[in-house]
């Protein structure tokens, strides 16, 4: 009796479960996650510099604008990255899924805003309002 076939279903087995739990994996996130009630305790023209780091801490990213004295950019990115079986079939093994932009001159943040990557359900639902306005 050939006994190679049955040897090979516990290894078949193995694999396909290797497989299957890296498309169960839940997505890792990096960087700041700065949502809308955050967002609501900065003022422009009112909230300094210094308050800013404070709460959300070291910008991802940070630029200085030419021309403007005194002007820079700071960027707060949150990524997210997906292994397994998942990041092989969509090609995408990270992305970014908001950054929240903050201009601040001579120390006072003048402008912010949020960009939001719009997820949907499998019904087509929004996950995230592209606004980053509260939907009640």
């Amino acid at each position: 009796m050939n006994r190679a076939p049955l040897l090979a279903v516990p290894w078949t087995a193995a694999a396909m479960l290797a497989l299957v739990s890296g498309c169960a994996q839940p997505p890792q996130q990096t960087g700041v996650r700065v949502g809308d009630e955050t967002l609501d305790q900065f003022e422009a023209g009112v909230t300094t510099e210094a308050w800013l780091v404070a709460v959300l801490g070291a910008p991802t990213d940070e630029a200085k604008v030419e021309g403007l004295p005194d002007t820079k950019v700071f960027r707060y990115s949150l990524g997210q990255s997906v292994g397994g079986l998942g990041a092989l079939l969509s090609g995408e093994g990270s992305k970014n899924t908001a950054v929240v932009y903050f201009i601040i001159t001579d120390g006072i943040v003048t402008r912010f805003w949020a960009d939001r990557a719009v997820e949907h359900t499998i019904f087509g639902q929004p996950v995230e309002s592209p606004s980053g306005e509260k939907q009640e």
